[in-house]
């Protein structure tokens, strides 16, 4: 019984530990209600694209997408928005192989831009320590 009650105590403080470290490790990342951070990408198209050109004009989605196989039916819902509610969308590719990114928006036909972030600045500042996940 005492046995539990440690163990207990134990996880205890291995769970605040690891939960006060999750809440402070991506402290330098955009929070809500904070103004996004600018920036300038090029597109798989070969256009570069600035945030900071939409503002005031029409709301823009920035869409993080590491071109998956579920990013394929998320990519036909991010066209049904901007289609439907008359929004910019900005997608993000979190692949560092810039040709793989060009194939995926050509094989799945995006309408929208498909920006470029090889170094992960912007993916970075937004999402912070990026973990691949499907």
């Amino acid at each position: 019984m005492k046995y539990r009650r440690y163990l207990f105590f134990f996880y205890l403080i291995i769970i605040s530990i690891t939960l006060h470290g999750m809440a402070h490790a991506n402290a330098d990342i955009v929070q809500v209600g904070t103004e996004s951070p600018d920036f300038t990408l090029p597109s798989t198209k070969g256009k570069n694209y600035t945030l900071s050109a939409y503002r005031g004009i029409k709301p823009v989605i920035i869409w993080f997408s590491d071109c998956c196989g579920g990013c394929e039916g998320r990519a036909k819902v991010m066209q049904g928005i901007l289609e439907d509610y008359g929004v910019e969308i900005l997608a993000i590719s979190m692949l560092s192989n810039a040709r793989q990114t060009a194939e995926f928006v050509e094989r799945v036909d995006i309408p929208y831009p498909y920006l470029i972030d090889t170094d992960f600045k912007v993916v970075k500042a937004y999402v912070g320590t990026y973990i691949p996940e499907t």
